[in-house]
């Protein structure tokens, strides 16, 4: 009996495993899709520590379970979207303390607090109080100033980086403050993923100004899986294939017994 029921077991678990692989995808695979960016995420990007349905309680879960977009969508509320805080395996999108800015001050070392060029030495941090509406700047509905620069470096492009994001879609000025006036930069402007601006062909010290729009993140853009399921995946991807053929043994065992 008992040989015939180890046999049945091994078979059993054999069985399971074509969905070990299955379930271990499920959520990850359309996760990582939806994000873009090269996103490398795991487990981890929505569970606090074992990975359970009772455990996906950080805020990527929560994006998750509300069907929003998962790369426009800013989980962490720090001003940066969950795709431009992707890099690799990374899940900054769950720290509002580490963010693309953050990350590009601690490497330049940078004193400002709002605004860090890189690669571009002492950079001056210009104050934006009614900088635009003196320069004759007009924001329009929905918009705001998201910093201003004064590089004393003359190398050019430079990469700006705000402490909110830059999207496409936002426009970057040239501002002199002497003469209050500006002037928009319509050409060498490249909008980064991870929410930088590089600007080109500019010379001189400049004051520059972007005018920022308010994202609008559409719903249900990317795909997730049915609450039901939270955290299955997970938990079936940790499980090794012995403790599945022993579980797989023990349960055929009881069921026997119980019918002889």
């Amino acid at each position: 009996m008992l040989r015939q029921m180890m046999k049945v077991g091994l078979l059993s678990s054999v069985l399971l495993l074509p969905n070990f692989g299955h379930a271990q995808g499920s959520y990850v695979a359309p996760l990582n899709s939806g994000l873009g960016n090269g996103a490398a995420v795991s487990c981890g990007a929505c569970h606090s520590g074992a990975a359970s349905g009772g455990n996906a309680v950080l805020p990527m879960a929560t994006t998750w379970r509300t069907g929003a977009h998962l790369a426009f969508s800013d989980s962490d509320g720090d001003g940066f979207n969950n795709a431009q805080e992707v890099s690799g395996g990374s899940t900054n999108f769950n720290l509002n303390t580490v963010s693309p800015f953050s990350l590009a001050k601690a490497a330049e070392s940078s004193t400002s607090t709002k605004v860090v060029v890189t690669g571009a030495g002492i950079v001056t941090e210009t104050l934006i109080t009614d900088i635009y509406a003196q320069a004759g700047i007009t924001l329009a509905a929905g918009h705001t100033i998201a910093g201003a620069v004064s590089p004393t470096v003359n190398t050019f492009p430079a990469t700006i980086f705000f402490n909110k994001a830059v999207n496409a879609g936002d426009k970057v000025y040239v501002v002199d403050l002497a003469a209050k006036t500006n002037t928009l930069v319509t050409t060498g402007v490249v909008f980064n993923a991870n929410g930088s601006v590089t600007v080109n062909g500019l010379a001189g010290p400049v004051n520059i100004v972007v005018d920022r729009a308010t994202p609008v993140v559409p719903a249900a853009g990317a795909p997730r899986g049915g609450e039901d399921e939270e955290g299955l995946e997970c938990v079936t991807g940790q499980l090794s294939t012995p403790l599945m053929m022993f579980s797989a043994l023990i349960g055929l065992g009881l069921l026997m017994r119980r019918k002889s």
